[in-house]
């Protein structure tokens, strides 16, 4: 899951040089979205995701064109700022509406464990990284085998040549910012059933994809897939056999090491020095 938010970030990156700071928000909207349909309505599952892709989409939407779009033009880095602010409000907006307790996102797939050499895991936890895989390689799939993906990438490279070129450029960032946020709501849905849902749920699931996201490098998808992977597993270790209180210590003492030796991620290339 932190691979799957993470991607939410290099999909921004690629397509715009811009990053959306309000990303583990997203996760909290989708797991709000999502209770709200499936358990206070009642409405079935499928129906229930349906209804969170289209609220998370639209979420990424008003970020792109409320808080990046008015500096993106302009070539100013306030978008950092401003993508930081909406999260805040949407969290406390949250609060007012949902209530600040957390509440039990009831699923099957979490009731009972399976054993896997000896461990016993809940089939939900099984399911994450099958769906996480899964969506992070149909993203790629679109970057890089169809052809609105390669506009996309076109528009990451050299945003005025696309735009010379005949491609539509607010609306290809605003898609990214979409699909970054499709991704993160999604994710939210998925962690729901073990973490609960809550309106902070998602603030420090946002710092360590973003963590994930630097690790991993900001240009590389594979990178920030492996980064996502080994996060998770230092975590698990870390909490398993020191403890959970410095699972974090750990986490983003790996960020700041990583930023010394090698700043451009596992798999992003080295920057060319002009001399």
């Amino acid at each position: 899951m932190y691979g799957l938010v993470a991607l939410g970030y290099h999909v921004t990156w690629a397509t715009s040089r811009t990053l959306n700071f309000s990303q583990g928000h997203v996760v909290m909207v989708g797991a709000v979205v999502a209770y709200a349909v499936h358990v206070a309505a009642g409405w079935p599952l499928v129906i229930a995701l349906g209804v969170t892709v289209i609220a998370s989409a639209a979420f990424g939407l008003v970020v792109e064109r409320v808080a990046v779009r008015p500096f993106f033009r302009t070539g100013s880095p306030v978008w950092l700022l401003s993508t930081i602010a909406l999260g805040i409000i949407v969290e406390n907006v949250a609060m007012l509406t949902f209530g600040k307790d957390a509440r039990a996102f009831p699923s099957t797939l979490a009731l009972k464990p399976v054993f896997v050499l000896g461990a016993g895991v809940y089939p939900q936890e099984l399911l994450l990284p099958v769906v996480g895989v899964a969506l992070m390689g149909a993203t790629q799939l679109f970057y890089h085998r169809t052809f609105y993906g390669r506009q996309l990438k076109a528009v990451a490279w050299d945003s005025e040549a696309a735009g010379l070129m005949g491609i539509d450029v607010p609306r290809a960032v605003a898609v990214a910012y979409a699909l970054s946020a499709v991704l993160a709501g999604v994710a939210g849905v998925l962690l729901a059933p073990l973490l609960n849902v809550s309106p902070t749920m998602g603030t420090l699931i946002g710092l360590k994809a973003f963590a994930v996201a630097i690790i991993g490098g900001l240009g590389s998808a594979a990178g920030i897939v492996v980064a996502g992977f080994l996060y998770g597993l230092v975590e698990a270790l870390v909490a398993g056999y020191v403890s959970t209180g410095a699972r974090e210590i750990v986490g983003f003492a790996v960020v700041i090491a990583m930023l010394v030796v090698r700043p451009w991620g596992l798999g992003g290339a080295r920057p060319a020095r002009r001399v």
